[in-house]
């Protein structure tokens, strides 16, 4: 997440900068700074330090939204089990085998989670 957060707040002052850096260009060619070159300057720097913070802040808001949704899904799913369901959950976890082949008995061909029957 860090590293999108990164690339974004990079973009976005990347292009804010470049067109500052032709504004400034256009000006030096021109007679120099006008009113409208300044104002325009201001305009660009306001929108990078101020889109700084609201895209942190929105990333950041983000990231504890999806971890929340894991977590209410995955409270919904326990609350949705049956006792013998939960009972081979338990097993499971308290054995300590999970390779690959162990967790592929208990998934079929379609990834729904196939029950053992008891005897």
């Amino acid at each position: 997440m860090n590293e999108k957060r990164y690339e974004l707040l990079a973009g976005l002052w990347f292009f804010c900068a470049v067109p500052l850096g032709l504004l400034f260009l256009s000006a030096a060619t021109q007679d120099g700074l006008t009113l409208f070159h300044f104002i325009l300057a201001l305009t660009l720097i306001g929108i990078a330090v101020g889109g700084t913070p609201i895209m942190i802040h929105l990333l950041n808001n983000d990231a504890s939204t999806q971890e929340k949704s894991k977590r209410e899904r995955i409270d919904t799913m326990l609350r949705d089990m049956s006792d013998d369901e939960l009972i081979d959950l338990k097993q499971r976890l308290s054995d300590g085998d999970y390779s690959d082949e162990t967790i592929l008995d208990f998934i079929g061909d379609d990834g729904e989670l196939v029950t053992k029957e008891r005897y």
